[in-house]
């Protein structure tokens, strides 16, 4: 349990130093489920791992960022009726980026290390 749980820190740390690229959860996950090793399903499980313990930070960040934004005048402000209903569709999207793509990152760091000879370790890099 603990080695999942250091895989999983390790793909929301390549994940968090790649923020600034779309489409950095992938990585994320694909270096999860590389250090873990297991199969698919197992690292389709580290990849979310992954992706939840990534987000936590993120989220820090997005969610002041969303609300000044509404302060700004984009989206909707605040004040709005449905501004209740903007902020679940927001975070709901957050999520599926997020943990989503982790868990997709996950099944692709399983099958390079399965099929491939190429060395995803985050540990080997950085």
């Amino acid at each position: 349990m603990l080695r999942l749980l250091v895989d999983a820190a390790a793909g929301a740390t390549v994940t968090l130093a790649l923020s600034v690229l779309p489409f950095s959860p992938l990585a994320g996950g694909a270096s999860a489920a590389y250090r873990d090793g297991g199969g698919y399903v197992h690292s389709f499980t580290v990849g979310g791992l992954s992706g939840v313990v990534a987000g936590v930070p993120l989220l820090a960040l997005f969610a002041p960022a969303l609300w000044i934004a509404g302060r700004l005048g984009f989206g909707i402000t605040p004040g709005a009726p449905a501004y209740d209903l903007f902020l679940a569709i927001a975070f709901a999207l957050f999520a599926c980026y997020t943990v989503g793509l982790s868990a997709v990152g996950g099944l692709a760091g399983a099958a390079i290390r399965r099929h491939t000879g190429i060395d995803l370790d985050p540990a080997s890099h950085l």
